[in-house]
C-alpha cells in the first residue's frame, strides 16, 4: 500500500519544515497609467455628449424659428386676404368733389339706404346692378350741393321738415275736418310713428335721412330754376317713336326695313313696345338724342365760330337705330316745323333734359379741371355688387301715403 504524504496526513512538523510557497499573482499595469487613461476616456466621452446636445439644441431652435416664420408667413397671408376683402375696399375712395370724399363703403351705405327705401315702398328695383350710376349721383348731388349757394338755392331745415312731413303724414279720410286739433294730434302720432318705422326698417339715422331730402330738395329747385327759363312757345316736330330694349328678340334694322316698306308704324309699334309710339309735338331739346336727327345741330370750329348743320331726318322718313344708354330707338317726323305753344308735358320734359345737362356739364368740367375726381374700376364694381347683394335689407312693404 502506497504511503502517500497528502497535506492532511502531515505532521505538524514536516508542515513547518515545508518551505513556503510564494503566491501566483495576475500582472497587472501601474494605477497611474490606468488612472490616466481611464480620465482621457472620460473627458472625451463628456466633451462628446456636449457636442451633441449643443447640437441638438441648435437644431431644435431652428426648427421653432423656422415653424415660426412659417405660422407667421401664413397668419400674414390670412390676415392680408381678410385687409384686402374686408378692410381696405371701404376705405378707398370712390370720388371726390373739392375735398369731400366718397369711398366705397360710403357707396354700399347708400346703396343700401336706398334699396331699404325701394323696398319699403313696394318697389323691386336690383341696386347691385348700377353701382357706377349710384356713385354718379352721389358726386352729382355734392356738386349741386356746393353749388347751390351760387344758383340761389337755399334749403332751410324747415323745407326739410315739411317735406318729410308731406312724405309720411297721413292725409285726414273723407268727411274728417281738416284743422280741428284732436284730428291734427292723432295725425301727428301717427306721422311720428311711421317715420320712426321707416327709419328703423331701413337702418337709417334721421339725420341721414335729412341729408338725402336735402338733396332730392336742391335738384327739384334747381329743376324749378330750369323750368322757369324755357319758353311758351317754341318750332316743334311732331314725333312718334319705337323703343325696344337692348336685349329686344326684334331686330332693330328688321323693324326699320317693314317701316320703310310701308307697314303701319303704331301697329308695329304695339308689337314691338306695347304703345302705338306717338309722342306729339316735340320741341328741341326736349329728347336732346333726337335733336340732331330733327332740329340739326351747332357745330363749333376751333377758332370759335358755330356752324348749323340742318337736320338729317325729313317729315315722314324712318331713322336708323338710334343707341341711347340701354334703350334703342327708330323714330319719324310726322310734320313740322311749326312754332307752337309748349305743351306742359313737354316743358317739364325739357326741364328734366336741361338738370341732366347741367350735372354732366358740370362733372365733366369739373374732371377736367381737377376737382373732380372718381377712383372706380370693374375690380371695385364686383366689389360693392357683392357687398350689395349679401347684405340687401329685408323690410315689410308699406302702402303709400
Amino acid at each position: 500500500m502506497l504511503n502517500l504524504s497528502l497535506p492532511w496526513k502531515r505532521s505538524a512538523a514536516e508542515a513547518e519544515e515545508a518551505p513556503e510557497q510564494p503566491a501566483r499573482r495576475r500582472p497587472t499595469r501601474s494605477a497611474a497609467g490606468r488612472s490616466r487613461r481611464l480620465g482621457a476616456t472620460s473627458a472625451d466621452a463628456v466633451q462628446a455628449a456636449r457636442a451633441r446636445r449643443r447640437l441638438d439644441s441648435r437644431r431644435q431652435r431652428i426648427a421653432i424659428i423656422v415653424g415660426a416664420a412659417l405660422i407667421l408667413v401664413i397668419v400674414g397671408v390670412v390676415l392680408a386676404g381678410v385687409y384686402q376683402q374686408f378692410i381696405l375696399p371701404p376705405r378707398v375712395m370712390a370720388g371726390e368733389v373739392r375735398g369731400v370724399r366718397f369711398t366705397m363703403g360710403d357707396l354700399v351705405e347708400r346703396i343700401r339706404v336706398l334699396q331699404g327705401i325701394n323696398r319699403y315702398q313696394g318697389g323691386q328695383v336690383d341696386f347691385s346692378r348700377i353701382p357706377f350710376q349710384l356713385l354718379t349721383d352721389l358726386l352729382h348731388a355734392e356738386i349741386l350741393r356746393q353749388a347751390a349757394p351760387g344758383l340761389g338755392i337755399d334749403v332751410t331745415d324747415a323745407q326739410i321738415d315739411e317735406a318729410i312731413r308731406d312724405q309720411f303724414r297721413p292725409e285726414p279720410e273723407p268727411g274728417q275736418e281738416a284743422g280741428d286739433p284732436q284730428l291734427e294730434a292723432q295725425l301727428d302720432a301717427e306721422f311720428d310713428n311711421i317715420y320712426k318705422n321707416f327709419l328703423t326698417q331701413v337702418n337709417l339715422t334721421d339725420d341721414a335721412y335729412r341729408r338725402i331730402m336735402q338733396e332730392r330738395l336742391h335738384q327739384s329747385t334747381l329743376f324749378a330754376i330750369m323750368l322757369g327759363s324755357l319758353p311758351e312757345e317754341a318750332p316743334q316736330i311732331e314725333l312718334q317713336a319705337i323703343a325696344m330694349g337692348l336685349n329686344s328678340s326684334a331686330s332693330p334694322e328688321a323693324v326699320r326695313e317693314r317701316l320703310v316698306l310701308g307697314q303701319d308704324f303704331g301697329s308695329v309699334s304695339r308689337e314691338i313696345s306695347g304703345s302705338d309710339g306717338y309722342i306729339g309735338w316735340v320741341p328741341e331739346g326736349a329728347f336732346p338724342e333726337f335733336d340732331r336727327y330733327l332740329f340739326g345741330e351747332t357745330e363749333v370750329a376751333e377758332d370759335g365760330t358755330e356752324t348749323r348743320k340742318p337736320p338729317t331726318l325729313e317729315p315722314g322718313e324712318i331713322s336708323t337705330p338710334i343707341y341711347d344708354d340701354e334703350t334703342i330707338f327708330i323714330i319719324q317726323a310726322i310734320a313740322g316745323p311749326e312754332t307752337r305753344e309748349v305743351a306742359a308735358q313737354m316743358l317739364f320734359q325739357m326741364a328734366s333734359a336741361r338738370v341732366e345737362e347741367w350735372k354732366d356739364d358740370q362733372l365733366a368740367r369739373g374732371s377736367e379741371e381737377g376737382w373732380v375726381k372718381i377712383n372706380f374700376d370693374s375690380n371695385r364694381y364686383a366689389w360693392v355688387t357683392d357687398q350689395v347683394r349679401l347684405t340687401a335689407p329685408r323690410v315689410t312693404p308699406q302702402p303709400q301715403q
